[in-house]
């Protein structure tokens, strides 16, 4: 899959054309995956390239300026979750002071005409676009009927009843109901990280964990979970424990995840690893000192025991 980030000289990719689809695509929920699935058969239909369209930073990220704003993914996690479903192109330029400031006709004549030739745009019902949010599904049509380009809306995704979007994924997650979270997304959520250097208190303790680097990715979530993990260059699938969170035993300051793989025992400092979480155990709690920690962690391991020997059973 190509990646664009800079927009100068894109159009030269696509003299023929090209079937685009955009959205910021955080989590690449159901709904999303309904999105881009459409684009690929379509381009397939037309022999053009896909492409979706996207942002980064995002709208919301812009816009928070100096906060940091919850999200579901990191931006490698996007391009790789994209990359496997099997798009020809991922167009990402900045959501910036040039983005903000660009109304309806020159959103479209420069993203989608200039630099990305579209001949055809699938967006969803409530798609909105330019500054102010001016643009909808009306004014792209207008356009498309002077630009020779069609444009395909694709109805919203319900589960319930409910629109599945990634504002509503960061809600179960944060009020800790993951299950229905990976409903509405499709498959678990999973974050994606090196393995780097910790405190060691989990190997003093008896439980060595791995400590995964997020970045600056600000996920909702928080607490103890059972996982699976799946480590680069490694056939094998694992379970284990993990927590994401502040450490406040330890007095921590910046967002952790920490993960006791079960019975493993290999050197995998600097690997990356994908920890998908499967259940939530409970929330975060500061404990009276290191023996009471080792204690609960030791609760928390055999609960995951538990529980994965019955999903395998």
């Amino acid at each position: 899959m190509r990646l664009y980030r800079r927009i100068k000289g894109v159009n030269q990719i696509y003299n023929e054309g090209s079937v685009v689809t955009i959205g910021v695509f955080d989590g690449l929920h159901l709904g999303h995956q309904v999105l881009i699935n459409r684009a690929i058969e379509k381009a397939s239909e037309l022999s053009l390239p896909s492409v979706v369209f996207s942002f980064e930073p995002t709208p919301n990220d812009y816009f928070a300026k100096n906060e940091k704003q919850l999200r579901l993914n990191s931006f490698r996690q996007k391009y790789n979750l994209i990359k496997a479903m099997g798009v020809n192109s991922f167009y990402v330029p900045p959501f910036d002071s040039k983005m903000e400031e660009l109304d309806v006709n020159e959103f479209i004549d420069l993203h989608l005409l200039k630099n990305l030739n579209v001949k055809h745009l699938i967006v969803g019902d409530d798609f909105r676009f330019a500054k102010n949010k001016a643009g909808s599904i009306k004014e792209l049509e207008e356009s498309a009927k002077i630009n020779h380009f069609s444009v395909e809306s694709i109805s919203t995704v319900e589960i319930n009843s409910k629109r599945v979007s990634s504002t509503l994924i960061r809600k179960f997650l944060f009020d800790n109901q993951l299950e229905v979270a990976n409903e509405y997304l499709g498959s678990n959520y999973s974050i994606e990280g090196k393995v780097i250097t910790g405190q060691q208190l989990g190997r003093t303790i008896g439980v060595p964990t791995a400590n995964v680097d997020i970045g600056k990715l600000n996920n909702p979530l928080r607490g103890v979970f059972c996982v699976k993990v799946i480590i680069e260059n490694d056939e094998q699938t694992y379970f284990g424990v993990a927590n994401i969170g502040y450490k406040p035993t330890v007095e921590g300051k910046t967002l952790n995840l920490e993960v006791h793989i079960l019975n493993f025992d290999q050197d995998i400092y600097k690997s990356r690893i994908q920890v998908e979480f499967m259940r939530y155990l409970r929330g975060e709690k500061k404990f009276n000192g290191v023996d009471e920690l080792k204690a609960q962690i030791n609760l928390d391991v055999k609960e995951a025991e538990e529980y994965f020997k019955e999903l395998v059973e």
